[in-house]
């Protein structure tokens, strides 16, 4: 008897993405008990009208209301989902993905019949009709900086999961936590509600690895279309987003913090910064990336981990409350003295 699993995609304005990725899910070659539960953050008028067409044509379908509007954290969008999810694996979905194929689902879902697997992870498709930008955060990830640490990077980097086998198995440790669980991810939710559901990505690795959950799986076949990015400097406006929220983040929703914590994981982060402010390793490994490949998109590589890490030191040295309070006190200043 198949398991019944649950499908939890957080939406907010965007109707054609949700539309590609809802179907996605409803095509699956999956005969077992399944719900989709679509947490909205608040969307406009258009968007809540695809909502509700969808969920009077499909049983499967239910609509949450998030009014935190964010995704991630305690009371927030996939939190809301998870409470709710009756699945005994429940998928992670983010709305700018549409899975690849019938049979993802099924990939995924392989792994489990291991017990020290706690997740399953699938692959991101390089797709030529996107943006040279978009096809570079399928081959790193949407983090470039951290792709050194990411499983999105390290499969394309070190080539780790390339085997003949239809999935394979990743070990971590408290002092190598590695960067998972966005685009579409898979958990067995028995195990994560043993440490209290799910709270944020980053957080539930590292929760389920601190205690003793060290096994997630990468599939070999099952693929997801991840709609990251536009173009390039939408990229870099995701990514300046990104910083200024980041110790918000950190202090209200999250213990996981991507500074590292441990000798290996400071060393690993000095090699990273060097490589990316010299530029020579950073473009030697695009260069020999992209003769392999023949992907023309490794040659972002070097520019956007240069990019990426300016905007990261820059929040990291003069952050969101520091700006405002020099702003402000810049102000009283000039009141001061005119």
């Amino acid at each position: 008897m198949k398991p019944f699993i649950s499908f939890i995609v957080c939406s907010y304005n965007a109707p054609e993405l949700i539309l590609k990725c809802i179907n996605s899910i409803l095509k699956q070659d999956y005969y077992g008990k399944k719900e989709i539960i679509i947490v909205d953050g608040g969307s406009d008028e258009k968007t809540l009208e695809v909502l509700d067409r969808l969920k009077n044509e499909y049983k499967s379908i239910k609509i949450l209301h998030n009014k935190n509007r964010l995704p991630e954290g305690y009371g927030r969008g996939k939190w809301l989902g998870w409470k709710k999810a009756r699945g005994k694996y429940v998928f992670m979905i983010d709305q700018d993905n549409e899975l690849q194929g019938r049979d993802c689902v099924k990939e995924m879902l392989l792994p489990f019949k291991e017990k020290r697997v706690f997740g399953c992870a699938c692959r991101v498709k390089i797709d030529k009709n996107d943006s040279l930008t978009n096809q570079y955060v399928a081959l790193m990830g949407t983090d470039p900086f951290f792709a050194y640490r990411s499983l999105d990077g390290l499969i394309n980097i070190k080539k780790i999961g390339k085997n003949k086998r239809k999935y394979s198995l990743i070990k971590m440790g408290p002092g190598n936590i590695i960067i998972t669980g966005g685009n579409c991810f898979v958990y067995n939710k028995d195990i994560l509600d043993k440490l209290g559901g799910y709270i944020q990505d980053t957080q539930n690795i590292m929760n389920l690895v601190n205690s003793g959950y060290d096994c997630v799986a990468i599939t070999k076949d099952a693929y997801t279309h991840h709609f990251a990015a536009k173009g390039f400097l939408n990229f870099i406006k995701k990514k300046v987003k990104w910083a200024k929220a980041y110790q918000y983040v950190r202090k209200k929703y999250t213990d996981f913090s991507y500074l590292p914590s441990t000798k290996n994981e400071r060393r690993k982060m000095l090699i990273n910064i060097f490589c990316i402010i010299t530029i020579m390793p950073t473009l030697l490994l695009a260069l020999k990336k992209m003769i392999e490949t023949r992907e023309k998109a490794w040659l972002l590589h070097p520019v956007l981990t240069f990019i990426t890490g300016f905007i990261y030191l820059d929040y990291f040295l003069f952050p969101p409350v520091a700006r405002i309070e020099a702003r402000t006190n810049k102000r009283l200043f000039i009141f001061l003295n005119t």
